[in-house]
Formats: structure tokens, C-alpha cells, sequence
């Protein structure tokens, strides 16, 4: 944001670099809020939300948003729909259409590398290993990814289950939830309630939480007791998925890692089974 120029935000005070941090991350959800509402979601005092606008030399959030707004406008930010909609309706070359597609991607794997902690895929993969089930959630389209990572995990850890389906499915699995289980969710942007709702059980049972998701104040980190990150894009429909995919490819790398020899054992089997059933063509 121009209006930010010159200013260094890891020198303001906690709680309004964590409104300022919210607000970068999220410019089109903030410009639709007023004051009182942000102030909820970021668990903080209203006047902190002006005074953090204050101390980037604003007059208040009124003003925050005006810029916001002016900023959107000149860039022509669209919905993720939208955005996918719009840049089909562009004329642009195949050559260029692909090209433009994996460097996005590969700017948002670069930028996961930078966001997420690797302490935190080890305490994650620690407590996946000694869980006496492991649920991983991802509803709707970011089912994909959970039915994913339970492929990545099932040939070394078979008590991984993923969780796909809004009701009975749901509803079945957290009944189960309780303690030496681990559940995994996994939300980005706009989460799905479900998600968020069936995450808060399974702390409440006793469960060790993980989060897998696109931001700091993610409504899945109330309920969490470890948290993975990958880069936010709120701008492209489908981007956080890269990072997700790559984030389960880590994890699976991590837990073989971890449980050596066991987990090469188990891979010499597999292979074993693969080649004795001709699975692939030779």
C-alpha cells in the first residue's frame, strides 16, 4: 500500500501490528467492516483498532478504509470467481496463459516456504505418529487435499481417516473424537462453519488440534494447538491448494523420516506388492 511506504510495521506495539497484519492480508474483507466488527474478530479493544490506524498516520479506520477502497480500485481486485472469470475473458496466448499459471503457483510455494514453520511440522507429524486415530477434516472442494494427505499417510500410519462429506460423515467422526486422537482441519479464507465448528469438539474432547490454513486470525486457530501456514492469495480461487498439497508432501516426507526403519520397511513392501500385482505398465 503506497500509504505505507517508509514505514517499518515490525516497530509498532503487538496488538496493532496484529490489526495492520490483518488488514494487509485482507483488504477486501476489511473494507465491508466498521470498527466494532474487526475489533471482534481480532479479540481486541475498538479504540485499538484506531489507534493502530494512528500509528501509521492515518486518522482513523474510516480513513484506512477510504485508502483500501482507492487501492482496490486502481487494481481492479475482483472476487475469486471473478478473477478466475476475468483473466479467461483476457486474450492472451496459450504460451502465455500457461506461463502465467506456473508462476503463480511457483510464487506461492516460494512464499509457503517463508510463511511456515518447520518446528511446527515436526510437533504436527509427532503427534500424528503417536495419535490412536488421526482425522483429517477438508470439506467441500478442499476435500482434495485431505483425501490427499490420507493417501501420502495410510501405507505407514492405517489409523489416518479423512473427512470429506458436510453431514452423516461428519457428524459420525466426531462422535469418535476424544483423547490420544488427533484432528487436522483444513480451511482457507472464507472457512467452512462446519469445519470450524467440528475443529472446536475435538479440542473440547480432548483431541490435539492442527491447523492447516491461510492466516493468523483463521477462526481455526482459536481451536488449534499447532498451526501450518501457507502464503495467503485470497486473490486466486484455487492458489492456496498448491501450498496446501505441497505442506502434505512435507509432512509425508517428515513422519518417514521420523519413524525409521519402519517406514523404509514398510515402502520395500509396498513396492513389493506394486511390482507382484504388475500394477504398472512395463
Amino acid at each position: 500500500m503506497d500509504f505505507l511506504k517508509g514505514l517499518d510495521l515490525e516497530l509498532l506495539p503487538k496488538k496493532k501490528y496484529r490489526v495492520i497484519k490483518y488488514v494487509l492480508d485482507h483488504p477486501e474483507e476489511i473494507i465491508s467492516m466498521n470498527t466494532s466488527d474487526l475489533a471482534k474478530k481480532l479479540k481486541v479493544d475498538p479504540v485499538t483498532i484506531i489507534k493502530a490506524c494512528q500509528g501509521i498516520g492515518l486518522e482513523g479506520f474510516h480513513d484506512l478504509k477510504k485508502r483500501l477502497k482507492e487501492k482496490l480500485m486502481r487494481t481492479d481486485r475482483k472476487s475469486s470467481f471473478s478473477q478466475v472469470l476475468s483473466e479467461f475473458a483476457v486474450s492472451t496466448s496459450t504460451d502465455e496463459a500457461i506461463r502465467n499459471a506456473l508462476s503463480r503457483d511457483l510464487e506461492m510455494l516460494s512464499r509457503t516456504i517463508e510463511k511456515v514453520s518447520f518446528e511446527k511440522i515436526m510437533l504436527a507429524c509427532q503427534a500424528i505418529i503417536g495419535s490412536r486415530q488421526t482425522y483429517i477434516i477438508g470439506l467441500g472442494y478442499i476435500g482434495n487435499v485431505a483425501n490427499y494427505l490420507q493417501s501420502l499417510l495410510r501405507s505407514h500410519l492405517p489409523q489416518t481417516h479423512a473427512i470429506t462429506e458436510y453431514n452423516g460423515m461428519l457428524f459420525d467422526y466426531m462422535g469418535h473424537f476424544g483423547k490420544g486422537d488427533v484432528v487436522l482441519a483444513i480451511g482457507f479464507d472464507q472457512c467452512q462453519n462446519q469445519t470450524i465448528k467440528a475443529l472446536k469438539k475435538a479440542k473440547e474432547k480432548g483431541a490435539t488440534t492442527i491447523a492447516l490454513t491461510d492466516s493468523e486470525y483463521s477462526p481455526l486457530c482459536a481451536y488449534s494447538r499447532h498451526e501450518l501456514f501457507v502464503h495467503p492469495a485470497p486473490n486466486y480461487f484455487l492458489s492456496p491448494l498448491i501450498g496446501a498439497f505441497s505442506i502434505c508432501n512435507a509432512i509425508k516426507h517428515c513422519i518417514v523420516e521420523m519413524t525409521k526403519p519402519q517406514s523404509t520397511r514398510q515402502s520395500a513392501a509396498y513396492k513389493k506388492l506394486v511390482e507382484e500385482e504388475n500394477v504398472y505398465y512395463n
